[in-house]
């Protein structure tokens, strides 16, 4: 036999083999079919329990937030106005004082004895302005009479005259005295807190040399600034939100004083001051505060729970459904943002809530629009 006759023999021989192994092998058991109502309801998912409430409409003003340093209303350094030598100091460093209450005291001692000088000088140019006066009267009786000549009558009148600037001009003296004397003693211009005093007392002190400082606080000036656009439509006269968030010091009873009509050259910003009452000291002197303006009239809005907003296309929306339980986004403005709830208009339109619409108050994690809700009530 040849090799190619014996390579043919063995094909043919496994090919049979294969053949037997395919008819003895068992079929595999065929699936049960499964219903197409029962696979498309596998698909889709349950509907998403969530809480609907409907949003609550209020009256709302924007508001502009500045921020700034509180100033005291009047805070002046305060300085002898003659030189002399410290003799008392009369309050304590932070000592709130009424106004004319003594402050500081120089010795006085030589202006109390060139007072008395000038009390005694008055009180003998008004004696010698007497005797003149009684003088001229006798020479004016002899005249009547015709025993004194013109010229003694001119001249009686004469001395009298010159008495009467005597006086004049010692009383001046004592008025001179008297106000030296006052200014050896310093007293508060108006009321306040006394926030810098002298170290001691002895030392000479130069006239016009600050010494104490004294500032009110009872009432504090926020002084900040707004933008042409913000200031366009703020007036004196209206309320302002004061806060200090390091000590939690607040105030709604801030009132808005000057609003400049002019624009910082530099910062292209108008000027604001703004009244802050401080009866009982609640605020510091130059501490960082925040003041909420308003801005405009009231105007419409609504208060949805913050949990309902989402950011779209660069601004605001909120979740909510309607009658057909499904979930779908409304565009809102964000006016303000109150703790757990938001204060927003709908876009759009007049800003009045579309009727029918809820806001889902928790909205669950990977909500889309058009999601089926399962309200949950309670």
């Amino acid at each position: 036999m040849s090799r190619r006759t014996a390579s043919t023999l063995l094909l043919l021989a496994a090919a049979c083999a294969r053949g037997d192994a395919d008819r003895a092998a068992p079929a595999p058991a065929a699936r049960p079919a499964v219903p197409a109502s029962t696979a498309a309801a596998a698909s889709v998912p349950a509907p998403a329990p969530a809480r609907l409430v409907a949003p609550e409409a209020v009256r709302f003003a924007l508001r502009i937030t500045a921020n700034g340093s509180l100033k005291a209303r009047q805070s002046a350094p305060l300085a002898m106005a003659v030189p002399g030598t410290l003799a008392r100091i009369a309050v304590k460093r932070g000592q709130t004082v009424r106004q004319g209450a003594l402050l500081l005291a120089l010795d006085d001692r030589l202006a109390q004895a060139t007072r008395r000088q000038a009390e005694a000088g008055v009180a003998k140019a008004r004696a010698e302005l007497a005797l003149a006066e009684d003088a001229l009267d006798r020479v004016e009786r002899i005249r009547r009479e015709e025993g004194a000549s013109e010229s003694q009558l001119i001249t009686a009148r004469a001395q009298r005259d010159l008495a009467r600037a005597g006086v004049a001009a010692a009383e001046a003296q004592l008025e001179q005295a008297r106000v030296n004397l006052s200014y050896q003693h310093l007293t508060a211009p108006f009321p306040g807190v006394i926030t810098r005093i002298p170290d001691g007392v002895g030392i000479t002190v130069g006239a016009g040399t600050p010494l104490l400082q004294l500032a009110t606080t009872r009432t504090l000036v926020l002084e900040t600034s707004l933008t042409q656009e913000e200031a366009t439509e703020l007036r004196p006269g209206e309320k302002v939100t004061v806060t200090v968030q390091a000590s939690g010091a607040r105030t709604e009873d801030a009132v808005v004083t000057v609003v400049l009509p002019a624009v910082e050259a530099g910062t292209n910003r108008v000027p604001v001051e703004i009244e802050v009452p401080n009866a009982d000291g609640r605020f510091l002197v130059n501490a960082f505060a925040r003041a909420e303006l308003p801005r405009g009239a009231e105007r419409g809005a609504w208060r949805v729970p913050a949990a309902a907003l989402a950011q779209r296309g660069g601004g605001y929306a909120v979740w909510v459904a309607g009658p057909d339980a499904r979930a779908r986004t409304l565009p809102v403005r964000l006016l303000a943002e109150e703790g757990a709830a938001a204060v927003v208009q709908p876009t759009g339109g007049d800003g009045t809530w579309p009727g029918g619409l809820r806001v889902i108050e928790l909205p669950p994690v990977g909500l889309v629009e058009g999601a089926a809700l399962a309200e949950v009530r309670g």
